[in-house]
């Protein structure tokens, strides 16, 4: 069994990067050939919906009685 090659320490950055710049989301490292050739960083974005004039995020109110 052969040793497993060094990590560049500027790809651990740029991985590190990715990491800590998205609150929400998905960081994907492509590896071809034992190689990382490509990172992928997706950003989801969480909306809160509320009435208007209503100060309570993340409550969602009935805009109709019963």
């Amino acid at each position: 069994m052969t040793a497993a090659p060094a990590i560049d320490p500027h790809l651990l950055q740029q991985i590190s990067e990715a990491i800590r710049s998205i609150r929400y989301g998905t960081v994907q490292i492509t590896v071809h050939n034992a190689q990382v050739v490509q990172i992928d960083k997706v950003e989801r974005v969480r909306l809160t919906h509320t009435a208007p004039g209503d100060r309570t995020s993340g409550v969602s109110r009935p805009t109709h009685g019963p």
